[in-house]
């Protein structure tokens, strides 16, 4: 597989992984929330922008990667551990990249910042620089979920869908997702749809159904676009 080197300019490379290895940059930068950079990244990877874009999210995360903040360098973990955001999956580069920002991350959640709840939840529900403990996961999910960070609520809805970590129940799926989907993140407003379509959850209702399948495909979700085909045929 290429190197991290080859994928992300090696001037930032070097400054961000050296810095934290040190203990330096990422363990000492003042602001504790996330770069604007990154906030930008995120919106254009869930749609919340207005419409997902991966490739755009992705050279956003590199130019607040330049700037050697802790979460930034979470979130590159995050996007190799199953390759998101045009990223090949390398489980093992993402948990080397967590293990070197992981001690700041949780400082910064236990000090309130969001994201880094948000982050550290991810930790725990993929094993980054922590053991995987999905009840854990949950904890930290719910942090972020009360400060409003969407993929938070996004993943709420996930566990409860699945079981994981927390007793299954499609109602608490729709809850969350719902929450998710009003902020604008594409998947959830999918899966919003379908439960809706099916009863799942909510009292079955095709009008609330093609609405939220309306507005995942309208931020390029394909698989609401084809639901779309399906209940509106021309």
């Amino acid at each position: 597989m290429n190197s991290i080197i080859t994928i992300i300019p090696v001037k930032t490379l070097a400054v961000v992984l050296l810095t934290c290895l040190l203990g330096l940059a990422c363990s000492t930068s003042p602001a504790l929330g996330p770069d604007p950079d990154l906030v930008d990244a995120i919106r254009w990877y869930t749609g919340e922008a207005g419409r997902v874009d991966d490739l755009r999210a992705r050279n956003l995360l590199e130019r607040a990667l330049a700037n050697e903040d802790a979460l930034s360098v979470m979130w590159l973990a995050r996007v190799y551990s199953t390759g998101r955001m045009t990223y090949e999956a390398d489980k093992g580069r993402a948990v080397e990249i967590a293990g070197t920002v992981i001690d700041e991350v949780e400082r910064r959640a236990l000090a309130g910042v969001g994201e880094a709840n948000f982050l550290m939840g991810t930790a725990y529900a993929e094993g980054l620089a922590k053991p995987v403990d999905p009840v854990e996961a949950v904890i930290w999910y719910r942090r972020a979920a009360a400060r409003d960070i969407t993929l938070a609520l996004h993943n709420l809805g996930n566990v409860y869908a699945a079981g994981i970590g927390v007793p299954q129940s499609d109602a608490e799926a729709v809850r969350w997702w719902r929450l998710a989907a009003e902020n604008g993140d594409a998947i959830p407003q999918f899966r919003l749809a379908q439960m809706y379509e099916t009863g799942r959850g909510v009292a079955q209702n095709l009008d609330e159904a093609l609405y939220w399948y309306r507005e995942s495909a309208r931020r390029g979700n394909a698989s609401a676009a084809v639901a779309l085909d399906r209940l509106e045929p021309e």
